[in-house]
C-alpha cells in the first residue's frame, strides 16, 4: 500500500534530441505538482467479436492494439522557471539570451515553414516514482512527451493561488521501466502572485485603476494523431511516432469592475484593437511578460460579482503582420531551458 504523497516526479527542462531519445538526468529537474494523479499508461486491446464465422457473436480472442495514455497535467503556482519551461515547450520557438543570473527566454509560436522540425514541438521525458528500488511501487519514464495545452489563471485572491499555471501533456506510449533515473534535488523556484503584476489591455491600465478581478490565458496545440505505419511499438502495442500541431487555439478572457468611463463596450462596438501586456515580477532577474500583439474584444457582458457591477470580456487575439500573435519573455536564473 502506498500513499500518493510518496509520488515524486521530474521531467526534462532540456529538450530531447528527437522523439525517441530520452533526457539524461543532467537535463531534468524535480518539482512538486498540485495534480496528484499518476500518469496512466493505458494499453488498449481489441477482440474478434465483429468477425463472422465463429457461429456466434461473442469474442473468443484478444489482440494487442496500442498505447493510449491520457493527457497528464502539471499544475503549479506561477514561477519564472516553470513559465519559461511551459511557454518554451508549448509554443516552440525559443531564443535564449543573457547570462547568470538573468537568462532571458523569448518565446513565439512556431511557424511550420521556418521551424526546424516543421510541425513538431520540442519533446521531453517525464519520470514518476514511488519507492524506487527493490520494493518499487512505480518507477517509469515516459519518453517523447509534448505540451498540448497551457492555462494561466489569475484571480483576486491572496497568496500563491492567485496566479496558477497548468500544463497538459501527451506522450507517445514509449516508456522505460525501471526508469534508471535518480531523482535530482528539488529545483528552487521564484514564485510570484497577482499582487506583483501589471496589466494593460487595449490602452487601459486595469491594475492602477484597481478594476481588475480575474483573467484566464489559454493555449491549445490541438495535436494531430501520431499513429501511422511505422510509428513504433512497445510490448506489441503500437505507439505514436510524432505530435504535430493542428489548428492551434488561443484565448484570453478577463473580468473587471464596470463604472463610469469603462470602455469595453465602446471598444467592442468600434472593433478597436490594441496590445495586451501582462507582467508578473518576483525580482529583477525573475519575471514573466506576456504580450498579445493585437487584441480586440469578441464579447463584453455587463453583470454582477459579489454585489459589484462588472464586465466579462472575451478577447480576440489576432495575428499582427509585423509583430506576430503573442510574445512571451521569461527571465529566470535557470540555464538550459528547452535547449
Amino acid at each position: 500500500m502506498a500513499n500518493i504523497n510518496e509520488l515524486m516526479t521530474c521531467w526534462g527542462f532540456g529538450k530531447q534530441t528527437d522523439i525517441a531519445t530520452a533526457n539524461l538526468v543532467a537535463t531534468m529537474w524535480r518539482m512538486t505538482n498540485l495534480s496528484t494523479k499518476p500518469w496512466a499508461q493505458n494499453p488498449v486491446s481489441e477482440d474478434d467479436a465483429a468477425e463472422v464465422g465463429k457461429g456466434f457473436e461473442f469474442a473468443t480472442q484478444l489482440f494487442k492494439s496500442h498505447y493510449a495514455p491520457p493527457e497528464q497535467e502539471i499544475s503549479k503556482y506561477l514561477s519564472a522557471e516553470f513559465a519559461a519551461w511551459a511557454f518554451s515547450f508549448g509554443l516552440g520557438n525559443v531564443v535564449k539570451s543573457g547570462t547568470t543570473p538573468n537568462f532571458i527566454y523569448t518565446v513565439l509560436p512556431i511557424l511550420g515553414a521556418t521551424n526546424a522540425t516543421a510541425l513538431e514541438l520540442p519533446y521531453f521525458s517525464y519520470v514518476q516514482q514511488i519507492r524506487p528500488g527493490g520494493s518499487s511501487v512505480l518507477d517509469q519514464m515516459m519518453v517523447g512527451c509534448a505540451v498540448r495545452t497551457i492555462k494561466l489563471s489569475v484571480t483576486s485572491s491572496p497568496g500563491r493561488a492567485s496566479a496558477m499555471l497548468s500544463v497538459g501533456m501527451v506522450t507517445t506510449g514509449k516508456y522505460t521501466e525501471p526508469s534508471v533515473i535518480s531523482m535530482p534535488a528539488a529545483t528552487t523556484l521564484h514564485e510570484m502572485n497577482s499582487g506583483a503584476m501589471t496589466l494593460s489591455i487595449n490602452g487601459v491600465d486595469y491594475v492602477t485603476a484597481k478594476n481588475f478581478l480575474s483573467l484566464e490565458w489559454t493555449w491549445d496545440n490541438n495535436f494531430r494523431t501520431g499513429f501511422y505505419p511505422g510509428s513504433g511499438a512497445q510490448d506489441g502495442f503500437q505507439t505514436q511516432g510524432r505530435f504535430e500541431i493542428g489548428d492551434r487555439s488561443h484565448g484570453l478572457t478577463f473580468m473587471a469592475r464596470y463604472q463610469n468611463g469603462s470602455s469595453e463596450l465602446t471598444k467592442l462596438r468600434a472593433l478597436t484593437t490594441g496590445t495586451a501586456v501582462l507582467v508578473f515580477t518576483s525580482d529583477t532577474n525573475n519575471n514573466v511578460t506576456i504580450t498579445e500583439q493585437k487584441m480586440g474584444f469578441k464579447m463584453a457582458e455587463v453583470g454582477e460579482t459579489n454585489g459589484i457591477v462588472t464586465v466579462a470580456v472575451t478577447g480576440s487575439p489576432m495575428y499582427d503582420t509585423t509583430n506576430g500573435l503573442v510574445t512571451c519573455v521569461c527571465k529566470a536564473a535557470y540555464d538550459g531551458i528547452c535547449q
